[in-house]
């Protein structure tokens, strides 16, 4: 017969598989030295969506970037800003390439390839920040360029600011895909992105420690132990799960403050609640009552982590416990959650 936690697991696949794939851009992470065309950094695979979390440390100075486009692909790029950034830091945006139509000047310190227009983008600071769902964020986006390539070759772009130093984030391509190990890391990018917002690792991992420590206490004053090694991995993985759930939860209602609402949030909403749910399902399984660990139990502990994988759940250390877990043997226990 088919546990309950069988059959929610099998509707967290129909979930996941039901749902279109994600519209994020991929982290990339460029050398520091771009700050001519000599030393621009090439994106790989330009037509796909990278984000790029960069720093301008002084007025008037310029990162460089290159895309080898072919024709009929498509030159996009914006530019924006954390929230935390100065009201007068608005990063400026130049387009540069065979085919580029240049619709104002390039400012005389801006380094151009020979035989190539180029076109200023100015920046403009919205009155609202933007929120983005999937890290979440919000994010003032103050420069834009897209145009349909004509002309095969090498394009660039630069970003710089007049109006002093800070933090911009570059956001590349168009494609959306992720390779396995791409999809892995998420959860620790983000965590990088936050900080680059300004905001303080201890800060960013604080819902985590809090589920972990609350989940142990309350776990251990109700059931006086969770038994062996394996049990107490298992109930680690699954407060994991729970606070990777909590973190997003609250990075959303960071997001939020000041920004515009959108129904985007409920997106956001529904990523943050999948981990809760899994993480509680998994703590009731280890610490219910179901020994010795048969097949069908070692099976179930591998789709707990293929789960976790595939919704972020537990930072990554979560699904690795719950895969160990799934190969030890199991002490005797007869709680009830």
């Amino acid at each position: 017969m088919i546990s309950k936690i069988e059959k929610t697991l099998v509707l967290f696949f129909l979930i996941i598989t039901s749902v279109p794939a994600v519209f994020a851009h991929t982290p990339l992470k460029p050398g520091e030295e771009n700050n001519s065309l000599d030393t621009a950094f090439n994106i790989p695979n330009p037509t796909k969506s990278w984000t790029l979390y960069r720093e301008l440390h002084e007025a008037g100075e310029a990162e460089y970037f290159k895309l080898r486009l072919h024709e009929g692909d498509k030159f996009v790029v914006s530019v924006y800003t954390p929230r935390s950034a100065e009201s007068s830091f608005i990063p400026n945006l130049i387009a540069m390439g065979p085919s580029i139509e240049q619709h104002s000047l390039v400012p005389s310190t801006i380094e151009v390839p020979e035989g190539a227009e180029a076109t200023l983008i100015e920046g403009s600071r919205p009155e609202v920040p933007e929120y983005e769902p999937f890290t979440p964020a919000s994010y003032y986006f103050t420069a834009e360029y897209r145009a349909d390539v004509r002309v095969e070759g090498d394009y660039y772009f630069a970003v710089y600011s007049d109006d002093g130093e800070g933090r911009y984030g570059v956001a590349v391509g168009y494609v959306e895909t992720f390779t396995l190990m791409e999809w892995l890391m998420i959860p620790l990018d983000v965590i990088g992105i936050h900080q680059w917002e300004g905001q303080p690792l201890a800060s960013i991992l604080a819902p985590m420690a809090l589920t972990l420590a609350l989940g142990l206490i309350i776990l251990f004053w109700k059931l006086k132990t969770v038994g062996g090694v394996a049990n107490f991995l298992g109930v680690l993985a699954g407060l994991l799960y729970i606070g990777s759930g909590f973190m997003l939860f609250t990075q959303t209602f960071i997001a939020l403050i000041g920004a515009i609402s959108t129904s985007l949030v409920i997106m956001t909403l529904v990523l943050a609640m999948l981990p809760v749910v899994l993480g509680g399902l998994l703590l009731r399984k280890m610490v219910s009552y179901n020994v010795p660990w048969t097949v069908r139990d070692r099976v179930i502990m591998a789709v707990f982590s293929i789960l976790g994988l595939a919704l972020w759940a537990g930072l990554l250390v979560g699904p690795i416990l719950v895969i160990v877990v799934s190969i030890l043997p199991r002490a005797r226990s007869q709680n009830k959650l």
